[in-house]
């Protein structure tokens, strides 16, 4: 069973084609936690520091398809399907982000080997890492947020249409667009058939749907407890920070921030929409955090 195992209707070649293609440089891993498959994928698997990726809300580690490459070139890369999303089951009475945190920290310990790790969240997944952090100090050695939710700064609600059982692909397909188009990437324009058949994929096997404690300010306070270096990056047309991505550097006050960039002409799904620039910041950021280990390394043994 691969990541595009499910709904196959909703998945067509060119789509298929693209994922399968990263897909196949690494390997798929399944980790039963507490009765619960989870699913992580891995790429250059040997590689000297491992990075975790953790995806968005209704994503899968598809999310990161137009990054894994570049970030993979000299690291172990770890991209987990969250549990409830994309291949990972949901764990029994789960109906937030924080049932999921035991559960994912016990997949990063398998995973993880003794090591601690870099990790990465997007949206519902910073939110998540976030958690994470606060809640085992050990496993987190940086944490890089990218347009993460409940930081109190939640505004008007966005125009988001609803999917219905009974709507024809196109109808589907429509709605998709401008729920894309609406929340995740500011320039429509980078709204292919590649784009909505990935998120058609994504939204049919999210099974976590009521989730609220992104709406709220949860990472205020979380960000107390966080023992590591932080760094943010924004999109800077987030649709869900629109006219306020100033104001969340200043949410962030509590806590290690090392780095707060901002990528131009990028919507929420920025390492999607401007992958190129996207992948230049975090890599900057990761042998930065390398050379600061590796003097930190030769200071102390001197």
């Amino acid at each position: 069973m691969g990541v595009l195992s499910g709904d196959s209707s909703l998945v067509k070649n060119e789509t298929t084609d693209s994922i399968f293609s990263v897909e196949s440089l690494g390997t798929r891993i399944e980790v039963q936690v507490q009765g619960v498959l989870q699913v992580w994928h891995v790429w250059n698997k040997g590689a000297k520091d491992k990075l975790v990726l953790l995806h968005g809300g209704s994503g899968s580690w598809t999310h990161w398809l137009r990054n894994i490459t570049e970030l993979s070139a000299a690291r172990e890369v770890w991209a987990l399907d969250i549990p409830g999303f994309g291949d990972s089951q949901l764990p029994p009475q789960a109906s937030d982000v924080d049932d999921l945190v035991p559960y994912v920290i016990e997949g990063m310990r398998v995973i993880a080997e003794g090591e601690a790790l870099d990790v990465i969240g997007f949206s519902f997944g910073g939110l998540l890492a976030g958690f994470i952090a606060a809640t085992d100090r050990s496993i987190v050695r940086s944490l890089i947020l990218v347009g993460v939710p409940a930081l109190g700064l939640t505004g008007t609600p966005l125009a988001l249409r609803g999917l219905r059982s009974d709507m024809k692909e196109l109808e589907v397909q429509v709605v998709v667009r401008h729920n894309l188009k609406v929340m995740m990437i500011a320039n429509e324009d980078m709204i292919n058939s590649e784009t909505l058949e990935l998120q058609q994929k994504n939204i049919a096997r999210d099974r976590l749907k009521r989730r609220r404690i992104a709406r709220g300010d949860a990472m205020l306070r979380l960000q107390k407890d966080w023992s590591c270096p932080v760094f943010a990056i924004w999109g800077e047309l987030d649709a869900l920070y629109k006219g306020r991505i100033d104001e969340v550097r200043e949410r962030l006050k509590d806590c290690d921030l090392r780095e707060f960039n901002i990528i131009p002409n990028a919507g929420h799904w920025v390492q999607y929409e401007q992958a190129t620039a996207f992948n230049a910041c975090i890599l900057k950021i990761l042998d930065r955090l390398i050379d600061q280990r590796t003097n930190h390394s030769s200071t102390r043994r001197k």
